[in-house]
């Protein structure tokens, strides 16, 4: 007689580890096709950089790009399901198609905190340099009508810098770049956990 032997059982860790890891490298797809549209676009940008807050605590920030409204501040998210809730809030709900849900925070919460960072640099050349927050989805997930008005697609984001194209940047706003990219560069650090003199 042939034994059969099913899968091994995964412990609570394994599992956790595993839906980490699918959630990474769902995440690192999202961010890849973002990428992409920014560089389709002629923007200039920078990914996955990592700027200190005023806490003194480290946030990481999928995408900064220069247009000629303001530094655009993109925070990527490649989720399915369905995803609800209200601007004001701090959670909001993913439902899955098996009907399981769970709260994740806001992005529009989460991605305020890296506008107010990038703002703590770019403020030093003009109070009033404008940082431009956008939540582009690029998986699956369907978007409830009441998120909408903050929730790009892929299409939709687009389409904005489409309309872009061919505006020029203020030598102000070229200023306020390069200071983003000194600082991008000197905190860089700050990923592995070094300490960093102030930047100036």
């Amino acid at each position: 007689m042939r034994r059969r032997y099913g899968a091994p059982m995964r412990s609570a860790r394994e599992n956790s580890f595993l839906k980490a890891f699918k959630s990474d490298i769902q995440g690192r797809k999202g961010e890849t096709d973002v990428r992409n549209i920014l560089a389709e676009y002629g923007l200039p940008s920078h990914h996955d950089i990592v700027l200190p807050t005023r806490s003194g605590n480290p946030t990481q920030i999928d995408h900064v790009a220069l247009t000629p409204l303001g530094i655009l501040v993109v925070e990527t998210k490649h989720l399915r399901g369905r995803l609800s809730g209200d601007v004001r809030n701090d959670y909001w709900r993913q439902t899955l198609p098996s009907g399981w849900s769970e709260k994740i925070y806001s992005p529009l919460r989460q991605n305020a905190s890296h506008c107010a960072a990038v703002y703590e640099i770019v403020r030093h050349i003009d109070p009033g340099i404008q940082t431009l927050s956008r939540i582009v989805m690029t998986g699956p997930a369907e978007v409830a009508p009441e998120l909408l008005s903050v929730v790009h697609t892929r299409e939709t984001f687009a389409k904005e810098l489409e309309n872009l194209r061919n505006n020029s940047v203020s030598e102000l706003l070229q200023h306020a770049w390069d200071r983003l990219t000194e600082a991008a560069k000197h905190h860089e650090g700050l990923r592995k956990g070094t300490t960093l003199s102030p930047f100036a």
